[in-house]
C-alpha cells in the first residue's frame, strides 16, 4: 500500500537536518526520504542535490525507477537495507520500520557521483553506511518523532468511518425526536448533508432515511408489546407526529399493520401459555 509520510515538530525537523550533515561527513553518503513506491516524501529541505536530481528525473530514467521500486519491494519484505547499482554507482534503500511494519524508506546515495572527481565508494562501505543509517533513522523515528503514516485514501476512509459511527450513535439516541433529519445528523458529524448522504449509503448500502426508518420501526415493534400503549402513543414515541402515516410506514416495513402485529404477539403469547400449561 502506498504511504505518505507526514512528520510534525520543529525539533524533529532539526534532528533530521543535523543528521544529514553529520552522516555526510562520517560516511560520505547523502540520503532522502521516499515512500514504498519510490516517490519522494521530503525533498526540499532534506534531499541532497544528487538525490533530488535523481528523484525528480525518476520518471525519465526508467531503469533507475525500476531499480528503486524493486528495492522498496525488497525492504518491505526483508525489513533490512538493500543495496543496488545504477550507472556503476552504488545506492541503498533503507527501511523505516514502525510496529514491525515498513512505512517508508530512505534512499542513500554518493553525494557528488555525477562529477568525475567523486571518490569511489566500495560495496562494503555502502553496506556499513546503510546499516548505520538504518539504526539512526529508526531510533529517531521511534523516540523523537510525532508522526502519522497513512495513505490519503486510508485517512479519508478512516474519517468517513468515524463520521458514520458517530452518526449511528446519534440516530439511536435521538430517533424519537421529530426534528431529526439528514441535515441535522450531518451537521452533528461536521459534514455537508450531500457528502454525508453519499458515504452513509456506501457504508450501509441503504439511505439515511431507510436506516432511520428501520431504527424507528424496530423500536415501535418493541413498544407494541406493551398493551398499555395505544398505536398513537407508539407513533409519537418513535418520532412520528401523524399516527396514520406511522401505520402506513409500519405496514410497509413489517408487512402488517401495528394493530395486527400486536394481536399476533398476543396470540403467540396465549398459545405459549396454553402449551406451557
Amino acid at each position: 500500500m502506498e504511504c505518505s509520510l507526514a512528520i510534525k515538530g520543529i525539533a524533529g525537523a532539526k534532528i533530521l537536518h543535523d543528521l544529514q550533515g553529520s552522516f555526510l561527513k562520517l560516511t560520505g553518503m547523502e540520503f532522502s526520504f521516499v515512500d514504498l513506491k519510490g516517490k519522494p516524501v521530503i525533498v526540499p529541505q532534506y534531499a541532497s542535490h544528487f538525490c533530488k536530481a535523481l528523484l525528480s528525473a525518476k520518471k525519465k530514467d526508467t531503469a533507475f525507477c525500476d531499480l528503486l521500486n524493486k528495492s522498496c519491494e525488497q525492504i518491505a519484505s526483508a525489513k533490512k537495507p538493500y543495496i543496488f547499482e545504477h550507472n556503476k554507482l552504488l545506492f541503498a534503500a533503507v527501511p523505516i520500520v514502525m510496529q514491525e511494519n515498513v512505512i517508508g524508506a530512505v534512499l542513500m546515495c554518493p553525494p557528488q557521483a555525477a562529477e568525475s572527481s567523486a571518490a569511489v565508494v566500495t560495496k562494503e562501505q555502502v553496506k556499513n553506511a546503510s546499516e548505520l543509517l538504518f539504526i539512526l533513522i529508526n531510533y529517531i523515528f521511534k523516540n523523537e518523532f510525532d508522526f502519522l503514516v497513512v495513505s490519503d485514501s486510508d485517512m479519508q476512509y478512516s474519517r468517513n468511518q468515524e463520521a458514520v459511527i458517530n452518526a449511528i450513535g446519534y440516530i439511536k439516541k435521538n430517533y424519537h425526536n421529530k426534528d431529526i433529519s439528514l441535515q441535522k445528523v450531518s451537521s452533528e458529524v461536521s459534514l455537508s448533508h450531500y457528502y454525508f448522504s453519499h458515504i452513509f449509503k456506501d457504508e450501509f448500502k441503504i439511505t439515511f432515511i431507510e436506516y432511520l426508518t428501520k431504527v424507528r420501526m424496530d423500536a415501535a415493534a418493541k413498544l407494541l408489546k406493551n398493551r398499555k400503549l395505544n398505536v398513537n402513543q407508539v407513533a409519537y414515541a418513535v418520532g412520528y407526529q401523524d399516527p396514520n402515516y406511522f401505520s402506513k410506514v409500519f405496514k410497509r416495513y413489517m408487512k402488517t399493520s401495528p394493530i395486527e402485529y400486536r394481536e399476533s404477539l398476543f396470540k403467540k403469547g396465549v398459545e405459549k401459555q396454553i402449551i406451557t400449561v
